[in-house]
């Protein structure tokens, strides 16, 4: 089992990195679509909703100190409706998982390898994933926090090149900007990224100090860094190129020159983008193997993570394409993951509280 602790700069770098992830990737075009020049105003009431649900969870930790999710759950709701939320939870943590898997799959395919199988690319990150998983916590936040600050760098270099590209005319779209129905449409940007954080309850007992500032300060630089790239794709790229394309940031990797010589760096910076989603399906892939063996009292990690591979790797091939992905994204991730994120946290809140008053009023009688 994990006993290693983790600092508050691993946990740190392993909020921000998980939060970043495919994000910066996937969202931008649809919620420009949606938002138009206003879409990097989604994301940013995003992560002010993602830093209030934070609060929710580390506040239930805390009434619970050096319990991981899975077992506040099953110490507040008993050993079998607490198992079944355990299970519900480790079904969870595998699905999110198995999109982060697919999500860089097609990722790889459409812009990379367009001859190479999508089983292939999931079975090799996998098994790096899952022998990631197997050593623990701590090997993968030392790598996030070598690595992460080297990646935003790396990201940032093509806006910086493109910045010559700019035009504010591309905030001038005639348009009024209406918060609600904006709102409904794309909802989904609070679930995914900032609702999969929950996941991060499984390692809150490893944190030795500072968890509040630690993991709630990564999951802010994220959520601002995801904000600003909207911004700056609109301004480089235009609305309806940014909204159209399915990897606008690609673009604008393949479309950046330092001079006539050098060309087509969109492979390497594309490489750089793919860690930080290395990062998220490392760090989810070990939440669902710390999962499965506390729920079940499993002592060798190996024997859960292995078998994990071919799992995941089946369940990340059931989307048919990109476009099928994006579109279920849209319409029912929000509700999906509300209950994960909020209704089950907010059930184990409210089950601690009547049990902490009815054991106060047994101790006054």
């Amino acid at each position: 089992m994990e006993t290693t602790k983790l600092s508050a700069s691993q946990m740190f770098w392993l909020a921000f990195s998980f939060t970043m992830g495919t994000t910066f990737i996937l969202l931008p075009s649809g919620v420009i679509a949606v938002a138009h020049q206003y879409a990097w105003l989604v994301h940013l009431w995003s992560c002010v909703f993602g830093l209030a649900v934070g609060f929710l969870w580390i506040h239930l930790a805390n009434l619970h100190p050096g319990l991981s999710l899975v077992q506040i759950a099953m110490k507040v709701l008993g050993k079998y409706m607490g198992g079944a939320v355990s299970l519900f939870y480790i079904v969870f943590f595998l699905q999110i998982a198995s999109w982060v898997t697919r999500n860089m799959c097609d990722y790889m395919q459409i812009n990379l390898m367009p001859n190479t199988p999508l089983i292939v690319f999931s079975l090799m990150a996998l098994l790096i994933c899952a022998y990631a998983a197997v050593q623990g916590a701590d090997s993968i936040s030392f790598v996030t926090v070598f690595i992460a600050p080297l990646l935003i760098i790396a990201f940032w270099v093509p806006f910086t090149v493109m910045i010559k590209e700019w035009d504010w005319y591309f905030f001038q779209y005639p348009t009024s900007f209406l918060i609600w129905p904006t709102f409904i449409k794309t909802n989904y940007t609070l679930g995914f990224p900032f609702m999969e954080n929950v996941a991060f309850m499984m390692i809150f007992p490893l944190i030795q100090n500072r968890l509040k500032s630690a993991y709630l300060g990564g999951i802010a630089l994220a959520g601002i860094l995801i904000t600003v790239s909207t911004f700056f794709t609109v301004g480089i790229l235009g609305l309806y190129r940014s909204a159209h394309l399915i990897y606008p940031i690609h673009t604008i990797f393949r479309e950046m020159q330092f001079t006539g010589i050098l060309e087509h760096l969109e492979a390497i910076l594309s490489v750089s983008a793919l860690l930080m989603v290395f990062l998220k399906l490392s760090t989810i892939f070990h939440f669902s193997v710390l999962a499965i063996c506390q729920t079940f009292n499993i002592q060798n990690r190996a024997a859960v993570a292995y078998p994990l591979v071919w799992v995941i790797s089946a369940y990340s091939m059931l989307f048919n394409s990109v476009m099928q992905n994006a579109e279920w994204v849209q319409k029912y991730l929000f509700m999906y993951y509300l209950p994960f994120g909020i209704g089950i946290p907010l059930l184990l809140l409210a089950v601690s509280w009547l049990s902490k008053t009815r054991k106060t009023t047994e101790r006054n009688l």
